[in-house]
């Protein structure tokens, strides 16, 4: 697709509520062009009305003479500039809709990724090709509209009355046209592709930045700020560099808009001054033209020198963003899919494959598993088995390779992800905190929730005791991604939003990890009254806070190897078996 058809999709698509305001802009700068071309006439009529009554020696019909063109031009400056206001607000009414419908649609979309999209991708980059693309949404459009659209109308309205006036001082006029659209059509070329370069290091310096401070505890804990500080100062300077010869190449573009500028107006007035000598034109005709000059130069000027730098610049930045925005999603909606509105909870994995995209080796082999609805699973087993990837495949994080994910006997992919993912509560052992209060980020899974219900989910999590302590509750801020809160604090946080949202089923995985023996065990009793009547995945390394489980899968390189109650498997030996001897956790009682 091209640059220029990438800009029209954007913009089709994002310009609901703003049509009529481009279409009535569009006609203000017909007027205005039309007006415009009139201020330079009217000005060379008042230099004729002045010059013939000299030469008549009829000094007295100035006054009469030039009052009426006198009147007529403040009429028409009025007009115009009026006019422009009008067009200006109309304009930038309508950018600024654009600019919103853009981004809200942009914000949406990108919250439609899926994870494995994510993770390929730089937060730090990302943010900044969206933000670029935003404000180039106002630049491209804005100068298409505010100095394209009226440099060309403005030199159609000067050409045809310049032809009706002096063909000759026309034709001087257009001399330097032809130097001008190939110099415009050159530089937009050859800056093309240095933009785009310029735009990938401004990317990666975002990138690394973003990458510093979200990494902010390694950097420090291992003393590595001085080494991250010369890795930025060593990509601005190569930015800076590019940077500086981007601003030079322009700058010897306006440089050269200028001398063309010059050479026009110079043009034309040597013939102006000779077709006068000879009596061929008037004096007045002469300024006309040379008034209409900077309707027609001066605007060609900035287009070269403004417009297109901007212009290079905005398309640049759109490109990178519909590159990521193109990209194809790993995981995709049916468009015949519906709402799952109510839930029974049986869950059945049925000859799944799972391979992830950069690797050679799948992560899961043939799994085949069934859940009754209201009954708990555990997996276990040694790092990399594949029980984090199992349970990613039950609320749609991925889709498996090969083989279906069943709930309530369906195909899980029939239903939209939003109605899947609501009946469906999910706590890892990474938790995930906004820089908000306590109250909000667990009124997150449910925003209508009164205060009263939160309270209840955090002492269920056992966090309300610690809650309470903090200076302002409730309402403390956690830092961004919780990093006010200690692991075990937003761990049950991250319990106190599942208790909140109630779902039907159930996925923990490791959610106790990072909380000591105590609260642990206290905890592990709440969550059996939780469970009971609920579908429940339980992972966890520590198999004493999983051995009561209605059934234990027991996973090895992709595979469950066994299956049965803790008893069952404590019979049979085997890995589930030799784990247990490992690990000198007692019962939960």
């Amino acid at each position: 697709m091209s640059d220029w058809r990438r800009v029209k999709k954007l913009v089709t698509e994002n310009w609901q509520g703003t049509r009529l305001r481009y279409a009535v802009v569009v006609l203000i700068l017909v007027l205005g062009s039309a007006l415009a071309v009139l201020d330079p006439i009217l000005y060379g009529k008042m230099v004729d009305v002045i010059v013939d009554a000299l030469r008549d020696q009829h000094p007295e019909t100035i006054v009469n003479g030039v009052a009426v063109l006198l009147a007529l031009w403040i009429g028409v400056f009025v007009i115009n500039v009026t006019l422009n206001i009008v067009g200006r607000y109309i304009f930038w009414k309508a950018n600024n809709i654009l600019g919103l419908n853009f981004a809200c649609s942009a914000v949406r979309d990108m919250l439609s990724w899926s994870r494995q999209r994510f993770s390929r991708l730089s937060t730090g980059r990302t943010v900044k090709v969206f933000d670029q693309a935003w404000e180039a949404l106002f630049w491209v459009p804005g100068d298409i509209v505010e100095q394209v659209i009226p440099t060309v109308l403005t030199f159609t309205a000067v050409v045809i009355a310049g032809l009706i006036l002096d063909w000759r001082l026309t034709i001087a006029s257009l001399i330097m046209l032809p130097i001008a659209i190939w110099l415009g059509y050159y530089g937009w070329k050859k800056a093309r592709p240095k933009q785009e370069q310029l735009d990938h290091r401004w990317a990666a310096l975002s990138r690394h930045v973003g990458e510093s401070i979200g990494n902010i505890s390694v950097v420090q804990d291992y003393a590595q700020e001085d080494r991250r500080a010369r890795t930025f100062a060593s990509l601005m300077r190569q930015v800076v560099v590019r940077q500086l010869r981007m601003n030079v190449f322009w700058a010897l573009f306006h440089g050269t808009g200028s001398t063309l500028t010059l050479l026009g107006r110079a043009a034309v007035f040597i013939v102006g001054v000779y077709l006068v000598a000879n009596g061929s034109t008037t004096l007045g005709t002469l300024i006309t033209f040379l008034g209409m000059l900077n309707y027609l130069l001066s605007p060609i000027q900035h287009v070269i020198g403004n417009s297109l730098p901007r212009m290079s610049m905005g398309v640049s930045h759109l490109r990178l963003y519909t590159d990521l925005a193109d990209e194809i999603n790993d995981l995709k909606e049916r468009d015949d899919a519906v709402p799952l509105k109510k839930i029974v909870g049986d869950v059945e994995l049925k000859g799944v494959h799972f391979t992830y995209g950069d690797q050679s080796r799948a992560t899961l082999l043939g799994i085949d598993l069934t859940i009754p609805a209201g009954t708990s699973c555990a997996l276990v087993g040694p790092s990399g088995a594949g029980k984090s990837t199992l349970v990613k495949l039950i609320n749609r994080t991925i889709d498996p390779t090969r083989g279906c994910v069943h709930v309530d006997g369906k195909d899980h992919c029939l239903y939209t992800l939003t109605s899947l993912r609501r009946h469906i509560g999910v706590v890892t052992q990474d938790t995930y905190l906004f820089h908000d209060t306590i109250l909000n980020n667990v009124k997150f899974v449910k925003p209508n929730a009164t205060e009263r219900e939160v309270v209840h989910a955090c002492k269920m999590a056992q966090a309300h005791d610690y809650i309470r302590r903090l200076p302002n509750g409730y309402r403390s801020i956690v830092g961004e991604r919780g990093v006010k809160l200690s692991g075990g604090e937003r761990q049950r946080i991250a319990l106190a939003r599942i208790f909140l949202a109630d779902p039907p089923i159930l996925v923990l995985d490791e959610s106790t990890s990072a909380l000591d023996s105590e609260t642990e065990h206290r905890i592990q009793q709440t969550l059996k009254e939780v469970m009971k009547g609920r579908t429940s995945i339980l992972i966890a390394h520590r198999l004493s806070t999983v051995y009561l489980a209605d059934q234990i899968a027991v996973m090895e390189r992709g595979k469950i190897v066994d299956i049965g109650t803790h008893d069952e498997l404590i019979k049979k030996g085997g890995l589930y078996d030799r784990l247990w001897s490992l690990q000198s956790d007692g019962y939960i009682s």
